[in-house]
């Protein structure tokens, strides 16, 4: 039995699990991270992150080194799947290779004095004793268990919603990274379906997401790697050329995009949920990483308040980021469904806001101006 029983342990070390643990070290508080791969592979996924995030990985140290590897965009376009129908001015929407952000927060938590232990896989925890136990039989006690173990939590199977297996939205995704002179973010929008592409720096290189809707459940992997010409024939309503010129060896990847049911709470005695394994959600309003950001973060300024009582420091969390996450949740819902208009009237006038008005943009700097420190902040005081 390893004795970290200062530590906060930490399940999982993606986006959400290495953010927590650079807030929490930079708090002063130890953390130990938990990851069952040996290594972080993100197979061909980027991310974009708006201003909610940015601003708290700035406060992390990590904004400038993202900043000088990524591209920063105020500028959005939109077409339907021939004929485009506007452009307009965004709030600054930062977007990036997955492992660019990956690689940063990982170099920033072995900085702070952080430990990683890969090959440790969940196998049991005992919230009586605090103490948690890996298929590869080595065993630690903790202070606090936070689970960032995703959207197959097993955390959040065992102790919050056990028999709630993640549910398929209706929607696949294609997702890839080619080569295009693209300087901001454009949307092509069709009948249950649509395409958003954005270079993810200076060096010519593109990313798409194209989203459609589907009765077919497909798998959920996010490794599933297809072909080129089975992305063109999902998508032949639309102008082939809105795809990013891929190379016949680039790998692009479907998967089914899935969703759980929003919980009453994201704390138990002595375990707390954070990012996916809390609130997953479609990706259509670009929050997941952002949610998860803003989770760590917040979730550590409660616990630096309340290190003596961490119990009130998940009472904390809970109040500030369930209203949020389950906002957000929601929006991301309905994003999608106005993306996916059939309707030719309903299309029309979806148009005619999008091209007549500031509307698309106001709502997303609504949801981009949100600053979790300052939210924490005001209601710990």
């Amino acid at each position: 039995m390893s004795d970290y029983r200062k530590h906060i342990g930490i399940i999982g070390g993606g986006i959400a699990g290495l953010t927590l643990g650079c807030a929490l070290l930079k708090q002063g508080i130890p953390a130990i991270i938990f990851e069952k791969m040996s290594e972080e592979t993100s197979h061909g996924a980027a991310i974009s992150l708006s201003f909610n995030a940015l601003c708290l990985l700035d406060r992390l140290d990590i904004y400038a080194d993202l900043k000088n590897q990524s591209f920063i965009h105020s500028e959005a376009s939109i077409q339907g799947p021939q004929k485009e129908i506007s452009s307009f001015q965004t709030p600054e929407v930062l977007t990036t290779r997955r492992q660019t952000l990956m690689s940063l927060l990982y170099s920033r938590y072995i900085k702070l004095g952080g430990e990683i232990c890969h090959h440790h896989d969940l196998e049991s925890f005992d919230v009586v004793k605090s103490e948690v136990t890996f298929t590869n039989q080595n065993k630690y006690a903790l202070k606090h268990l936070a689970a960032c173990d995703g959207i197959r939590s097993s955390i959040r199977d065992a102790f919050f919603a056990a028999n709630q297996d993640p549910k398929y939205s209706g929607y696949s995704a294609w997702r890839g990274i080619g080569k295009s002179n693209l300087q901001k973010i454009h949307f092509a929008l069709g009948p249950d379906s649509h395409i958003v592409s954005y270079p993810i720096n200076k060096d010519g290189d593109v990313s798409f997401v194209a989203v459609k809707k589907e009765d077919y459940q497909f798998k959920e992997s996010w490794k599933e790697e297809g072909s080129i010409s089975d992305l063109l024939d999902d998508f032949s309503a639309y102008d082939p050329k809105i795809f990013p010129v891929l190379e016949d060896s680039a790998q692009i990847y479907k998967w089914g995009i899935y969703v759980r049911p929003p919980l009453k709470s994201m704390i138990t005695k002595n375990i707390t949920l954070l990012g996916d394994a809390a609130h997953p959600m479609v990706p259509f309003l670009g929050q997941g990483a952002c949610m998860a950001i803003e989770d760590s973060y917040s979730f550590a300024m409660a616990c630096k308040e309340h290190m003596t009582n961490l119990a009130n420091a998940q009472t904390d969390y809970d109040y500030v980021r369930s209203k949020r996450t389950k906002k957000i949740q929601q929006l991301s819902m309905m994003q999608g469904k106005v993306y996916h208009l059939k309707n030719p009237i309903l299309v029309a006038a979806r148009n005619a806001i999008i091209k007549h008005t500031n509307i698309p943009g106001n709502d997303l700097k609504r949801i981009h101006d949100y600053d979790a420190h300052d939210e924490m902040q005001i209601h710990l005081t």
